[in-house]
């Protein structure tokens, strides 16, 4: 029992954490976007 909830802890926080990779990738993906857009307009 006690070595079934470790699992499921082990794999809950897995999951958080595969979840706030993503929102961190997604966070810096959106602001390269912002910033190839700003370097465009100070090269035009």
């Amino acid at each position: 029992m006690t070595k079934a909830v470790a699992i499921e802890a082990v794999t809950a926080v897995k999951f958080q954490l595969e979840q706030q990779l993503l929102d961190e990738q997604a966070k810096l993906a959106h602001l390269s976007d912002d910033l190839d857009k700003i370097e465009s307009a100070l090269q035009s």
